[in-house]
């Protein structure tokens, strides 16, 4: 069914925007008892570029396609920050990335501290500046977030907020009136210890696996090894 809203002049978008998926209804949050995800985490821009990055310390760099369904997927070799080709964003432990381009693929992630070591080495992880980059404004997890974001509702409300018809993206003030309702708040502790506790799990099956396609490459025979 069509869906259509009156908007005046007045309520235009800042540089007056007048494309129509800017004030589509569905991208509001049901109303309900909650607070904005802008109030509880700041959107990080802290970026590292190639030509300023130096240093030989490893560094995982991630694309957008390296996050999914709440997780990291860290099986790609870690380079050098000097190895980046255009800008990124930094990320550190805790933090929560979304992608903000074509969210329906659902390209959202928890940060976890795992992939900042390599090879018992300290390592820095860069990501896209597709990204947004999460970070909570106080000391408790943010975790909890993530199957949030990935919920239907919010779905719903990312898609109905992007723009651009090529590569549609949604922008951070879509991102920041997203509406934390206040029944997942009361529960963000333990629901932020059970995603933590999903991710490590699945962390650790990532480098089993890793680890048995590593015992099962075959010995080379006298003539290959000539």
């Amino acid at each position: 069914m069509a869906q259509s809203t009156v908007i005046s002049v007045a309520r235009l978008d800042a540089g007056l925007i007048l494309a129509p998926e800017r004030y589509d209804p569905r991208r509001s949050s049901p109303s309900c008892p909650g607070v904005p995800i802008g109030e509880l985490a700041q959107i990080i821009g802290d970026t590292v570029a190639p030509a300023l990055s130096g240093g030989n310390m490893p560094a995982l760099i991630l694309d957008t396609g390296d996050a999914q369904e709440g997780v990291i997927r860290a099986t790609k070799r870690y380079q050098t920050l000097a190895d980046i080709g255009s800008a990124k964003k930094r990320v550190q432990p805790g933090d929560v990335i979304i992608s903000r381009l074509r969210p329906y693929l659902r390209q959202v992630a928890f940060v976890d501290a795992a992939i900042f070591t390599h090879s018992g080495k300290p390592a820095e992880v860069v990501c896209s500046t597709e990204f947004y980059v999460l970070r909570a404004r106080d000391e408790h997890s943010f975790a909890f977030v993530v199957p949030f974001l990935l919920s239907a509702p919010v779905q719903k409300q990312l898609a109905a907020a992007q723009e651009g018809g090529h590569h549609p993206r949604f922008n951070h003030n879509a991102l920041r009136a997203i509406v934390v309702p206040a029944s997942l708040l009361e529960l963000r502790n333990p629901v932020s210890a059970e995603v933590e506790r999903a991710v490590t799990m699945f962390r650790q099956s990532e480098q089993a696996l890793i680890g048995l396609c590593t015992k099962c490459v075959p010995n080379p025979g006298p003539s290959e090894r000539e």
